[in-house]
């Protein structure tokens, strides 16, 4: 069986470093709503969170010190490991190495630097960043392992996409507290869950 894990607002907690982000700004000068305009701007120009092309879009809003934005920014990415949410950690007690893909999708270089700053690649046995619907790639997961396979994801369009194309894939809807598609509700999605705690049961009834 394979487990695949989503990574932001699933195992990384993206709506606590946004939070720190926004305070580097703040500090800057800039209030909450130019951080989160910029942000936004950003989003939508790539799909993606990339920290030049922010500080590009922030720095038209007024001019800022790039140097000292950067340094906050690299600063707080050192300490992305004290991101994790903590149920992951005793999730890795019912999940074997072997068993744990991640699959993130990102399209800079951010989130690839993000994945590794956590600290978690050595607790899977592959690890995926996508540009492409994550049907796609567990499509290919599936064909090369021909094995179960769990998705747990907090985004409600990722997981009906995966259950149209491969209904056979169980999934996990999980909604965390401060998850940023909390509202979005799952058609399709086998599970509802709060956390990865309490898990065993269902996962060991998968592996028989």
């Amino acid at each position: 069986m394979k487990i695949i894990l989503d990574f932001d607002d699933t195992i990384f907690n993206t709506f606590r470093v946004m939070q720190e982000f926004r305070k580097i700004f703040n500090r800057l000068g800039f209030t909450d709503d130019e951080f989160w305009s910029a942000y936004q701007q950003c989003k939508n120009n790539i799909n993606d969170f990339n920290p030049d092309i922010f500080l590009d879009i922030i720095g038209k809003i007024r001019p800022c010190d790039k140097n000292k934005a950067k340094e906050g920014m690299q600063n707080l990415t050192e300490k992305f490991s004290n991101y994790i949410f903590s149920d992951f950690f005793c999730f890795l007690n019912i999940a074997k190495k072997e068993e744990l893909i991640l699959l993130s999708h990102g399209l800079s270089d951010f989130q690839k630097n993000k994945i590794e700053k956590s600290g978690i690649i050595p607790y899977f046995s592959e690890v995926i960043i996508t540009s492409r619907d994550k049907a796609e790639d567990i499509e290919e997961i599936k064909n090369k392992y021909n094995e179960k396979l769990i998705f747990i994801e907090d985004k409600a369009e990722s997981i009906d996409s995966v259950k149209k194309r491969l209904p056979e894939v169980t999934t996990m809807k999980i909604i965390r507290p401060q998850g940023r598609h909390i509202e979005r509700k799952s058609e399709l999605t086998n599970y509802i869950i709060q956390d990865l705690f309490r898990l065993e049961d269902i996962i060991n009834n998968l592996r028989d």
